[in-house]
């Protein structure tokens, strides 16, 4: 795999066009910068931004493996990964500079750290850097992706360039998804596999231009669209579902439009449909072709929702084990409730329910744990943990998971057993501790020890744990592993014979309405008014006075955006 230049425009950033030749001498221009030859594992935590890609690209060039690490992970989480594949050199920004430092704190191996700042301090000329860029062995190790394990500890997935190249051939030759004319929205952060490789070094290998989107705000978002007629977006679950929600708020708002949206659904024609809902299609740019989920399952609703409204969404299954997609929706194939068929570079069965893959895809392993890849590559196989059946014309439907780790919405893995070790340890008044997802919201049971609570004095359990378990815990903790809800029970947690927490039913131990949200006054006025609306229609339940806003509400990073953006506007 290699970058070349496809003379044209590689990339934009706000109002900067970057060609393809200025993007290899840029990559040129940051190997210079090292003091050192001879990396073999360089680490990369930034936010998105075209020095996160020249610092990529420039790792590659200097045949050293990458591992990109989320920008918003915890001191202890990136300290995790540093100790666990030493890399020689570590590339951050002024936004993660205070936890890089922290976690670098006691290495006992030598490390070079490097500030992508100093890449944009002064102007030089490109053209005297070198552009050339090196072939790469198709077996060597191209990534390394940590993600989280059933073992409490994150894994690195060591994902070959070849590996990274079944994708890219299986979505720009097998399946035309990206063209040298496509546009394509980085929009979700570049260190998870699914973007990593959808949102840049695809559409990059095969020539399209990709453009950042200055944030995650819907303000941001449809400029970006429509200034720069993005024809395909990267996207999670979670993202399509809020974009359904606020188009279907509208045309529910409407007699003529609900009469036209049930036609549309009726005739299940994506031709006449973006006919029908031009203005739709309009303020999204126009050109948008596909609109590509993964991650984790589309909720039905949410794809029949924008099917109806014009919008071809494609659906993929897979995992970071498989560079990541195992099957994939064809363009024309949509079909609501199926992540597609398998792709050409590898072949899927099921066995014993469980779904199972082999191919160029598979990655070559977990770094430095043997044992726990042999659990799940089985004689080439890629044992998915993940449970469901191929109908007849080889579709593939998802029916739930094996293991234990929880898939959020945004496409985040999460260990809850990390989580409730964390938990028990910050209180000895908890005897039971259980994490799960319920409502798409990260929540936890508790069930105290109520003699000690009585002998403590303490009355309102609720606020005692609230304060000194979930907020101390939610504090140091990465965003996404933040609990947003908390349930205390008066029983036992339902357990198997043999003391196993059985997961599945932790949602029925749940609180219905507390009484102090019953006694909670309605304010009086139009602001509380608008916003309680504003906020039951996004959550869909009713909204108390009292409500907490993670805790209560579960609102996550996007639902604070679309929070803040109602707030502006009105």
């Amino acid at each position: 795999m290699s970058l070349k230049n496809h003379n044209k425009t590689a990339l934009v950033w706000q109002d900067c066009e970057i060609s393809y030749e200025a993007l290899l001498q840029q990559v040129g221009h940051t190997c210079t910068h090292f003091k050192v030859d001879g990396y073999r594992r360089i680490l990369i935590c930034s936010e998105n931004r075209p020095e996160w890609i020249y610092s990529f690209f420039a790792a590659w060039k200097l045949d050293a493996i990458v591992i990109p690490v989320d920008f918003m992970s915890s001191v202890s989480d990136v300290q995790y990964i540093i100790n666990d594949c030493r890399p020689e050199l570590i590339i951050y920004s002024d936004t993660t500079k205070e936890v890089v430092l922290a976690a670098c704190k006691g290495q006992q191996h030598e490390v070079e750290l490097f500030n992508l700042e100093r890449l944009s301090e002064a102007e030089v000329e490109l053209e005297s850097f070198d552009s050339s860029f090196p072939a790469a062995q198709p077996d060597k190790t191209a990534v390394l992706i940590y993600t989280s394990g059933t073992t409490g500890s994150p894994k690195g997935v060591m994902l070959s360039f070849d590996n990274l190249a079944a994708n890219i051939e299986s979505v720009s030759v097998e399946i035309p998804i990206y063209t040298r004319s496509d546009r394509v929205m980085v929009l979700l952060p570049l260190h998870h596999i699914f973007p990593l490789l959808g949102s840049m070094v695809a559409p990059l290998a095969v020539g399209s231009t990709i453009v950042f989107a200055p944030s995650l705000t819907s303000e941001d978002m449809m400029a970006t669209l429509e200034k720069h007629a993005i024809t395909i977006i990267i996207g999670v679950p979670r993202l399509y579902s809020l974009i359904s929600k606020s188009i279907m708020s509208k045309i529910k708002a409407s007699a003529i439009a609900r009469a036209l949206f049930s036609l549309a659904a009726a005739i299940d024609s994506i031709g006449f449909s973006r006919k029908l809902f031009g203005k739709v299609q309009k303020k999204f740019g126009g050109e948008l072709r596909f609109l590509i989920s993964g991650g984790a399952k589309l909720d039905e609703e949410t794809g029949h929702n924008l099917r109806v409204l014009g919008f071809e969404i494609l659906e993929g299954f897979g995992m970071t084990e498989a560079a990541p997609m195992i099957t994939f929706t064809r363009p024309g194939e949509v079909l609501v409730g199926s992540a597609g068929k398998p792709m050409s570079c590898n072949e899927v069965k099921i066995v014993d329910g469980e779904i199972v893959a082999r191919g160029r895809n598979i990655m070559q392993g977990y770094y430095n744990r043997p044992e726990e890849t042999a659990e799940v590559l089985k004689e080439g196989w890629l044992y998915t943990g993940d449970l469901g059946h191929l109908d007849e014309d080889n579709n593939i439907h998802i029916t739930g998971r094996r293991k234990e780790i929880i898939i959020l919405p945004s496409g985040k893995n999460v260990n809850p057993v990390e989580i409730e070790h964390k938990l028990q340890g910050l209180s000895d008044l908890i005897v039971e501790v259980g994490v799960f997802m319920n409502d798409e919201a990260l929540q936890v049971v508790i069930f105290p020890d109520f003699a000690k609570l009585q002998e403590l004095n303490i009355t309102n359990i609720e606020e005692h744990f609230r304060n000194r378990v979930i907020a101390p815990y939610n504090q140091g903790a990465s965003p996404y592993k933040r609990v947003l809800k908390l349930n205390i029970t008066k029983e036992e947690l339902p357990k198997t014979r043999l003391g196993k927490l059985k997961r599945f039913l932790l949602h029925n131990l749940m609180e219905t309405t507390s009484q102090h949200h019953q006694e909670a006054p309605i304010p009086e006025g139009e602001e509380y008014s608008a916003i309680s609306g504003f906020l039951a229609e996004q959550k869909e339940r009713i909204i108390f006075p009292d409500d907490h806003l993670e805790l209560d509400l579960g609102l996550d990073s996007l639902d604070k955006v679309s929070f803040q953006t109602f707030l502006d506007s009105t």
